[in-house]
């Protein structure tokens, strides 16, 4: 593999982290908002608010690892330009940190350290549970 076909792979797979992190933040956003079962159990379930937050970390450590060991090999072919590739670079780390910041708050916030709202959130998962268990006939 040449340094060419190196950058290149390097730079679509950033990109490729970015876009992710992005479209997952949006994505849960939306269904965060708009989705009143889902809110609710995010909101009525403190471990899975947990276990989602300790996801959300996870994964944007996995990213910030990905981006920082293909900084280090586009930079080694760089040359001159190694320092406009580690502003490129530190740029990308910082938008999939924002992007991952806002799962994060959203559900540290709403399913962590606010009290839950249980009792509609009951109403809304038992009547879910029970069209569920109704079988079409």
């Amino acid at each position: 593999m040449g340094p060419e076909h190196l950058i290149k792979q390097c730079e679509t797979y950033t990109n490729a982290i970015v876009a992710f992190s992005a479209a997952q933040a949006l994505a849960y956003a939306y269904a965060f908002g708009n989705n009143e079962f889902f809110n609710c159990l995010v909101k009525s379930a403190s471990h899975l608010a947990a276990g989602l937050v300790l996801l959300f970390l996870v994964a944007m450590i996995l990213f910030l690892v990905v981006i920082h060991y293909c900084r280090k090999a586009v930079r080694a072919h760089a040359g001159e330009f190694a320092a406009a590739v580690d502003r490129i670079y530190f740029a990308k780390m910082a938008a999939v940190v924002l992007f991952s910041l806002v799962p994060m708050s959203l559900t540290f916030a709403y399913g962590v350290m606010l009290p839950s709202v249980k009792m509609e959130c009951n109403r809304i998962i038992s009547s879910a549970s029970s069209q569920g268990a109704q079988k079409p006939r």
